[in-house]
C-alpha cells in the first residue's frame, strides 16, 4: 500500500469515526426528547427537535452505509442483508431497533 493510500485510509477511518460519534450524539439527543410528564406540558415531546434528531441520525446512518460501500467493505445487498439480520435480533422484524 502506497503512502497516499495509507493517508487516504486514515482519513476515511476518521470520517467513519466522526459519523459514528454524530450518530451517538443524535441518539443521546433523541433520548433527551422522550416524553417527560414532569415538564408540565402534558408529557408531549418537542416535535421539531425530535424530527431534527431523527433526520441527523438518518443522515449519519446513510453516510456510514455509503462509505462502507464506496470503500468496498461491503455491497449494498450485503448491508441490506445484515440490516435484516440485526432487525430480527430483538424478535420483532419491524425495521426498527429498540431505543434502550
Amino acid at each position: 500500500m502506497g503512502l497516499i493510500n495509507w493517508i487516504f485510509d486514515i482519513y476515511q477511518h476518521s470520517r467513519i469515526d466522526d459519523a459514528a460519534k454524530d450518530a451517538a450524539a443524535a441518539r443521546a439527543e433523541l433520548a433527551s426528547l422522550r416524553v417527560d410528564s414532569s415538564r408540565g406540558d402534558g408529557g408531549r415531546a418537542d416535535t421539531a427537535r425530535l424530527e431534527a434528531a431523527i433526520g441527523e441520525l438518518a443522515l449519519a446512518t446513510r453516510t456510514v452505509q455509503r462509505m462502507l460501500v464506496e470503500k468496498g467493505v461491503c455491497t449494498r445487498e450485503e448491508f441490506a442483508q445484515r440490516l435484516r439480520q440485526v432487525d430480527a435480533e430483538d424478535g420483532n422484524v419491524d425495521g426498527r431497533a429498540p431505543l434502550h
